[in-house]
C-alpha cells in the first residue's frame, strides 16, 4: 500500500476523529514498524561491552575501543558522547583478540607478556 500523506492530508491531520484513512495507515505503518524492527542489526555501547566482557571499570573499555584494530562506531550519537558498535564486528575482534573475554584470560594474557616480552 502506497501512503500518500499529502492526498489524505485532511483525513490524517485535520479530522481528530477516528477514520477509516487513518484506521488503515496506523494498520500499515505499524506492519512496517515490525519489519524494520526485525531488520535492525544488534547494536552494543560501551556499557554493553563492558558486561560483556565482565570489566570493573569503564576505563578498561574505553582503552580497547581506542585501538587502531577495534571497529569504527556505525553510529554515535549524544553529541559524539555515545557510540554504538556492530555486534558482528565485535565478535570478530574478540575471535581476533580472544584474551579481552574475561578476568582470567586477560591476567593469563598479562602473565603471559610479563614473562614472554617484558622479561625477555
Amino acid at each position: 500500500m502506497t501512503l500518500d500523506f499529502e492526498k489524505y492530508d485532511y483525513e490524517l491531520f485535520q479530522d481528530w476523529q477516528e477514520n477509516p484513512v487513518k484506521r488503515s495507515f496506523v494498520s500499515e505503518l505499524e506492519k512496517r514498524a515490525v519489519e524494520e524492527k526485525n531488520a535492525l542489526p544488534k547494536l552494543l555501547s560501551n556499557g554493553d561491552l563492558r558486561k560483556r566482557w565482565n570489566m570493573e571499570n569503564r576505563q578498561s573499555v574505553h582503552n580497547i575501543v581506542r585501538r587502531k584494530q577495534f571497529p569504527d562506531p556505525v553510529v554515535v550519537f549524544s553529541d559524539g558522547k555515545t557510540p554504538l558498535y556492530l555486534e558482528t564486528e565485535v565478535q570478530v575482534y574478540e575471535i581476533n583478540y580472544p584474551w579481552i573475554l574475561s578476568p582470567e584470560s586477560r591476567q593469563k594474557y598479562a602473565y603471559w607478556i610479563l614473562k614472554n616480552v617484558i622479561n625477555n
